[in-house]
């Protein structure tokens, strides 16, 4: 069963950039580049205008979501800052860093609450959607949920990547069964990819 993500909710992230971007600073960071969410004595929206970005569990580096151009990040970490995560530079990246002290009086002037809470409710039900994916499944339906999120990423990123690499990073699932279900979908030409795992092509795959 293919699993739906849920819909971005891009009018407030746009009306969120639009408010919070004078308060901010532009910083550019590059490809694998890792930051904090703040300091202990500071912690800050980012705001994505250019590029992909990942939130990674410090624990284990386990990926728990990317998002393009244009999002908003942070706020669930300014309201509960657990620091148990981070943000890894997926490209080449332009941000826009707001420390967290200035966002909220200018949410509240602007009467922004409303597309905070849509925003914060998208982050919590894409935990739901990722996890409705991974816990208690079998390895193979993971395995063909994830080519399929990697089949539809744009032509110029989706030839980069290393569907092993892809799917473990997102999974904690061994390289070997990831490899095991890969390497049979190949072999019954449901798939295809290139020496080294990259490539992918989906032709047809099974129920």
């Amino acid at each position: 069963m293919v699993i739906c993500p849920p819909k971005r909710p891009d009018d407030a992230i746009d009306t969120l950039i639009k408010a919070l971007t004078p308060l901010g600073e532009q910083i550019h960071i590059v490809a694998r580049q890792r930051i904090a969410w703040g300091t202990r004595e500071k912690s800050y929206i980012y705001l994505v205008i250019q590029g992909e970005v990942s939130v990674l569990r410090i624990s284990d580096g386990l990926l728990l979501g990317s998002s393009s151009e244009p999002h908003v990040l942070g706020f669930t970490e300014m309201f509960c800052p657990i620091r148990s995560n981070l943000i890894r530079a997926e490209t080449a990246c332009t941000l826009i860093r707001v420390d967290a002290s200035r966002v909220i009086p200018e949410i509240e002037r602007l009467g922004l609450w409303r597309a905070v809470a849509e925003l914060s409710t998208y982050h919590t039900t894409f935990m739901v959607y990722r996890d409705m994916q991974i816990v208690n499944q079998r390895t193979p339906p993971v395995v063909h949920q994830y080519l399929q999120e990697l089949d539809k990423l744009p032509a110029e990123r989706k030839y980069r990547v290393n569907i092993l690499s892809y799917i473990q990073e997102r999974t904690g699932l061994s390289r070997s069964s990831i490899l095991n279900v890969v390497s049979s979908l190949k072999k019954n030409k449901y798939i295809d990819y290139e020496r080294g795992g990259y490539k992918l092509k989906i032709n047809n795959l099974p129920d």
